[in-house]
Formats: C-alpha cells, sequence, structure tokens
C-alpha cells in the first residue's frame, strides 16, 4: 500500500545554499512515486510559488501552512481570513511601518515594502535578473491581486519592538507564526499568520482522515519552525539535519542535510525507495 509523503521546501528540498534541489532528491522522489507513494509538498507558499521547484515531479500540495489542499491543480479545504480581518491586519501593519504578503491559492502579493525587501534580498542571492527570481517564485506586487480568499499573511517590521506591538494586537481569530521557511531571513521581525487552528499538521490530518487513510501512512519531512506541528502529526517524522533544533526535538528520525543528500538517505533508510 502507497504511502502519503509530505515534504517542505525551503531547507527540505530546495537547498539554502544552492538554491536548487539536489538530484539525489529528485531521484528520490521518482523511485517513491514508481514503488507507489504518494507525494504532497507541505510550504507556507502558494501553489504557483511550489512551481519554482518542478523539477521534483511533484503536482500536489498542502499550502499556506495548511490553509488549503490542491490536488489536480484545484484548490481543497480551504481555511479562508475573512476579508474584514485581513484589511484590519494589513492596515496594522502598515500603520507600525511594517510589510506584508498576501497567500491565496495561486500567489503571493506584495506591498512595497516587502516587495523591496525581497528585491534587495535576490539581487544578493541570484545573479538572474531579479524580475525572473519574483516571476519565477510567483511573488507579484499588490496591484495584482486577484479577488480570490486570503489564506495566510506574512509580516515583517524593521524592529522587534514593532513585530511585538503587532503581536500584542493581533485579531484572537489569528494565529502567528516566527519567521520560518522563506521569511527566515527576516529574523524575529517577521511571522506568518493563519487562522486559528490551522497548521501544516491539522492539514495533513484533516487531508488523511477526507481520503480514509490512517495517519500511521503519513511521513513529514521538514526542517523549520512551521514543520513542527505537521512533524509531530505525521506517522513517521524525519528532520533534515540543517534543520531548526525545535524540529529536530520532535522528529523520529534526524536524517542529513539537504546537500548530505538527506531526503535521499531517510528515504532509503524507511524503505521508501
Amino acid at each position: 500500500m502507497g504511502k502519503y509523503l509530505f515534504f517542505d521546501i525551503d531547507g527540505t528540498l530546495l537547498s539554502d545554499v544552492t538554491h536548487t534541489v539536489p538530484q539525489s532528491a529528485i531521484e528520490a522522489i521518482k523511485k517513491a512515486k514508481e514503488n507507489g507513494h504518494h507525494c504532497f509538498f507541505c510550504t507556507g507558499r502558494s501553489y504557483f510559488m511550489t512551481k519554482e521547484i518542478s523539477v521534483t515531479g511533484i503536482e500536489d500540495a498542502i499550502i499556506a501552512n495548511g490553509a488549503a489542499v490542491v490536488r489536480n491543480g484545484q484548490p481543497e479545504l480551504q481555511k479562508v481570513i475573512s476579508e474584514d480581518v485581513a484589511d484590519k491586519t494589513l492596515k496594522l501593519i502598515e500603520e507600525l511601518g511594517g510589510g506584508y504578503q498576501i497567500l491565496d491559492w495561486k500567489n503571493g502579493y506584495q506591498n512595497p515594502y516587502t516587495h523591496a525587501r525581497f528585491k534587495e534580498q535576490f539581487k544578493k542571492e541570484f545573479d538572474e535578473p531579479v524580475e525572473e527570481v519574483f516571476k519565477k517564485k510567483s511573488m507579484k506586487t499588490i496591484d495584482e491581486i486577484e479577488n480570490n480568499p486570503v489564506l495566510k499573511i506574512d509580516a515583517t517590521f524593521d524592529t522587534v519592538e514593532a513585530a511585538k506591538k503587532f503581536m500584542d494586537a493581533l485579531d484572537p481569530s489569528l494565529t502567528f507564526i516566527p519567521a520560518g521557511g522563506y521569511t527566515s531571513t527576516f529574523g524575529a521581525k517577521a511571522g506568518e499568520m493563519m487562522l486559528k487552528g490551522v497548521s501544516k499538521g491539522a492539514a495533513i490530518k484533516d487531508f488523511m482522515e477526507a481520503i480514509g487513510e490512517p495517519i500511521e501512512n503519513a511521513y513529514a519531512f521538514g526542517d523549520s519552525t512551521n514543520d513542527i506541528e505537521m512533524l509531530e502529526m505525521a506517522g513517521t517524522a524525519i528532520a533534515m539535519g540543517n534543520g531548526a533544533d525545535s524540529a529536530k526535538a520532535v522528529a523520529d528520525y534526524i536524517t542529513d542535510t539537504v546537500d548530505e543528500d538527506g531526503l535521499y538517505n531517510a528515504m532509503k533508510h524507511f524503505d521508501l525507495i
């Protein structure tokens, strides 16, 4: 019987050093699919943001830290932030001089502050034109936003003090996760927001129940603070060697780093390939 494999992206599939997916991970996923296993991204990104690493051959995804599942190119089980709460939250971020990125199931949409910060970061990290990097990552300006439900809001501030003021005033319907994954560059001054109760782990649980599969058949691979719930929920939890100590602490198995063939070695260890 095929297992269900859930892969975080940044720091798990995608190297923070080379900004590529190791060939060994691509081969491991291909072999796993040939062996009848079902492979999913499990990410803080939107669905089109995962297309940056289409080389993996993975098509389905849990997105926005668990706020939706996408199968066959269509969203399911969406946990939507209300329009009123989203508007209030974005206004508060701007009042505190911060930046934000809104995620619907398709893309990420950035206000000028956040777009400028990513632009500077991408100039340092990538040799290709920055416009191409934004396109590849499916990060758009706020002017390009579509009329889809909001699933997640990323916030970034200039100071830790501003971030604390924001968290103290946050709407009670939302939960705030300190920066992980692709926002980790911005440290304690950044974080991600979804509806309370939404997490990668809760999404895995809901999805496995919806398809009638026991949670024991779920394998989770992660590295960051926003992966903790999925590592705790899955039947088998694998933390990357380059991962946060808090992620490693809840894992059943700690593999090598991304760049040391960590995914391949873990999947071999558990006889998935």
